[in-house]
């Protein structure tokens, strides 16, 4: 049975974690298991939080993805890997990112990174590397960076 005061201190030391940003169930789950409390305070106390709606993983997933492509663009690949690791479910990861995310919202964001980065034109083929490569790391699916490419040298073109 758990005690009492080992349920206090792992509340308090969520409640501490989730003062610094949102956290998903997992991720808190992860901490309070490295903290050495055991699974059945774990449980209670995640659970609770739950639901008083203080931890809940579609809310966190919406906010990581808002702040993501806030801060520069992200793309939809590598927003599944990151939610992924954070311990959020794949139905949750389908119904926020690949619902939430469409394929032109995704050109638009890949669009306005690659504009904001390009240093000469998207035609010389150094640019165009760098360009590329840092669309890929950024999670933009290949697809995806072939449109950027392909539209930003029509662009040069018509210019």
């Amino acid at each position: 049975m758990p005690t009492r005061h080992g349920e206090e201190a792992a509340r308090e030391k969520c409640l501490r974690l989730l003062g610094l940003r949102p956290r998903s169930a997992a991720e808190l789950r992860e901490r309070l298991r490295s903290a050495g409390f055991s699974a059945d305070i774990i449980d209670s106390v995640v659970s609770g939080l739950a639901e008083a709606k203080l931890v809940d993983d579609e809310d966190f997933a919406r906010s990581w993805v808002a702040s993501r492509q806030f801060s520069g663009g992200t793309g939809r690949q590598k927003l599944r890997w990151e939610l992924r690791r954070k311990g959020v479910s794949n139905e949750i990861i389908q119904r926020v990112v690949d619902q939430g995310i469409d394929e032109e919202m995704e050109l638009r964001h890949a669009m306005a990174l690659a504009q904001s980065r390009l240093r000469g034109g998207a035609s010389e083929p150094k640019a165009r590397a760098r360009l590329q490569r840092l669309l890929l790391s950024r999670g933009f699916e290949h697809a995806t960076v072939d449109a950027v490419l392909r539209q930003m040298s029509e662009q040069e073109e018509d210019l």
